[in-house]
């Protein structure tokens, strides 16, 4: 009986986990969607002193829902007490919003930001022929390591072969 009920209720963690990782795959697509591909996005840094703990970080993202059509993705970090706000249009009734919270908000700046894929592409490739290099430095070691010893193996059968002649 207590394998019963306790089984309902892990079959419905594994089932909401499933949903929520389907919906978080679905939300991404839709934020790379809203990205644009001509380059107009803009990152706007915050510095917010008073945000020391998950409850102010959560009156953060609470001000921000208004704006939720303005921007495209925000990203905290409670540590150090920054906000990045991923957006196309100006910021600044979000800055006005965020200074309203009384946490010491301040704009420290905002820039475009711009990832060609080309160069994530040739950012990823680099490491692969890194560890290429790396390969052929050490099969040319033990090339060159192989060859020595060949070579003296040879010189030691010469030595031996005189000997006998001898």
């Amino acid at each position: 009986m207590a394998l019963e009920q306790q089984q309902n209720p892990i079959t419905d963690k594994t089932n909401s986990h499933a949903h929520l990782k389907e919906k978080t795959q679905r939300s991404s697509l839709s934020q790379l969607e809203l990205i644009p591909a001509d380059g107009s996005m803009h990152v706007s840094f915050y510095y917010i002193p008073h945000m020391s703990s998950s409850v102010e970080a959560q009156r953060v993202r609470k001000a921000l829902l208004p704006f939720s059509d303005l921007l495209i993705e925000h990203c905290i970090d409670l540590e150090a007490r920054h906000l990045a706000l991923y957006h196309q249009e100006p910021v600044s009734e979000v800055t006005a919003a965020l200074q309203r919270l009384n946490l010491g908000a301040e704009l420290q700046q905002t820039m475009p930001h711009y990832e060609p894929l080309e160069l994530a592409t040739v950012q990823q490739e680099a490491p692969q022929s890194k560890y290429q290099q790396q390969n052929e430095n050490i099969f040319s070691l033990i090339q060159q390591f192989f060859s020595a010893a060949l070579a003296r193996f040879r010189q030691w059968i010469k030595a031996v072969q005189n000997k006998q002649d001898k």
